[in-house]
């Protein structure tokens, strides 16, 4: 039995049966083109047996096609790697920005809080000052009432004594002029032999001012700057001590 596939259908599936003696028939042709292998044909078969099949799947399938993240051919060889550089450099740049700023904010924290610190002791320290100033002047006060209400000699200091280390403060020397002259550099005794702050005769007066400040010498200790009258004191208790102010020297060292 011959079998022709023929091609030439684009159809759903068929099968043909045709007499190859027909006129024109497609068996009929192939025996014509091919002679040499008419005689292959077996005795016993006949031309009403040949089936043709002819076979076309004319099914139609959509395909998905799925294609995979490609880089941009149109980009700059290393972009990605510049932009990755210059993302690393941003955060270098960021995280140097930020320690700067920390540093600086840690620098103004310290200041202000060695300013706070410093005007803290300050502030102790007038308090001290001012606790000082107080307690001298009671005692003052305290010792002049009982200098008025029991008759007799005062308590005065040795004219020996030596000065202290440590010269007297200026809360001391302060409690010392309110004693001699409640703080009035311009204060006169009632005779008229002490004259000013610290109630300096003229006479020690001339001699300090020979020694240490001879400009001094033959002005009047009552209409001599404060400066100049505390400048005095200091000098004569270097040289003397507290002894030179009998009853308020007690307010010196």
């Amino acid at each position: 039995m011959l079998v022709v596939v023929l091609a030439t259908i684009a159809a759903l599936p068929m099968f043909v049966f045709e007499n190859p003696n027909s006129p024109g028939a497609a068996t009929e042709v192939a025996a014509a083109v091919v002679p040499e292998r008419a005689h292959d044909l077996d005795a016993g078969d006949t031309l009403e047996t040949l089936v043709i099949e002819l076979v076309m799947d004319a099914s139609v399938y959509e395909v998905a096609v799925v294609l995979p993240d490609l880089p941009d051919v149109t980009a700059p060889i290393g972009t990605d790697r510049l932009e990755a550089e210059a993302r690393a450099q941003e955060g270098i740049l960021f995280e140097a920005e930020a320690l700067a700023l920390a540093a600086e904010i840690a620098e103004t924290e310290f200041t202000s809080r060695q300013a706070l610190d410093l005007f803290l002791e300050a502030k102790e320290a007038e308090a001290q000052r001012q606790a000082q100033r107080a307690r001298l002047r009671a005692e003052e006060e305290d010792r002049r009432a009982e200098a008025i209400a029991t008759p007799g000699p005062t308590t005065t200091i040795s004219a020996a004594s030596m000065p202290a280390d440590v010269g007297p403060t200026a809360e001391q020397w302060e409690a010392l002029r309110f004693c001699e002259s409640s703080g009035n550099y311009g204060a006169i005794s009632p005779t008229g032999s002490y004259r000013g702050g610290y109630q300096f005769s003229l006479v020690t007066w001339d001699w300090i001012a020979g020694i240490y400040h001879r400009r001094l010498v033959g002005l009047d200790p009552a209409e001599v700057a404060p400066a100049d009258q505390d400048a005095m004191a200091q000098s004569l208790y270097d040289l003397r001590g507290r002894g030179q102010w009998p009853v308020c020297g007690r307010y010196l060292p």
